[in-house]
């Protein structure tokens, strides 16, 4: 289980994953990790000591930010840019839960938050581009659902190997568990955390795999995916070369 930062679950340090063309992606830029609420003010400073992160790109809902917080990373003026995924099938307005259904249920999942809004999920893409954002920490609540989907589409369109980014979606799975135990005691989730699924308590590799051959399937890929929602050639050539160093062809 994590334990470099008490409080903060399923945190890593994406870089070192391998590309297609033999490069990796630079250590020490791009963090994933759960919600930061859960921090002391102690491990937050030693968290931006060792990282450096300038920002957080937040991708949980409104309500879920408003009701959860932050924890110290606001008092400590971290940048926070809200990229929040649709659900539009919460099982209450006020609730942050949305049935994972299906044969697949967290591949069912990943694919609904493309088919509400694919837009928004590309989104954070545009924002690493903006200058003052890196190094960056992304997260969700439990840092795997939304986090995963998000850093799966930005590592594929970099030219990240899939069973790289397979293998680091499905690391930390001890803290996946731990996550989802303690929905039950945030406001935004509660008693209606055990409407999930065993399947969302476990990070398997493949299910990552799967989904983005359904995005080949359904949207031609990942570069046509971003390409229809604003996100160019030039555009991933710049991200490329910001999270590898290595211009992309």
């Amino acid at each position: 289980m994590t334990t470099a930062y008490a409080g903060l679950l399923g945190f890593r340090d994406v870089g070192g994953l391998r590309t297609r063309d033999g490069g990796r992606v630079r250590s020490g830029i791009l963090f994933r990790s759960g919600t930061p609420q859960f921090l002391d003010e102690e491990s937050a400073r030693a968290l931006i000591a060792d990282t450096g992160i300038r920002a957080t790109i937040d991708l949980r809902l409104p309500h879920e930010v408003a009701v959860e917080g932050r924890g110290p990373l606001d008092e400590l003026r971290i940048g926070h840019f809200s990229h929040p995924f649709s659900i539009g099938d919460r099982v209450a307005e006020d609730s942050a839960v949305a049935p994972m259904d299906g044969d697949d249920p967290l591949v069912t999942r990943y694919l609904k938050y493309l088919a509400e809004d694919a837009n928004g999920v590309v989104s954070l893409c545009a924002r690493l581009l903006e200058p003052d954002v890196l190094p960056v920490l992304v997260h969700c609540t439990v840092g795997k659902d939304r986090t995963g989907v998000a850093i799966a589409l930005l590592l594929d369109a970099i030219g990240v190997l899939r069973a790289e980014i397979a293998a680091d979606y499905g690391a930390a799975p001890d803290d996946v568990v731990a996550s989802m135990r303690r929905l039950r005691r945030m406001g935004s989730y509660g008693a209606a955390a055990d409407l999930y699924p065993p399947e969302a308590w476990t990070a398997p590799a493949d299910v990552v795999e799967r989904f983005l051959d359904h995005v080949d399937q359904r949207y031609g890929g990942v570069h046509a995916l971003l390409r229809d929602n604003g996100i160019g050639a030039d555009d991933v050539r710049r991200l490329t070369e910001l999270l590898t160093g290595a211009p992309r062809p």
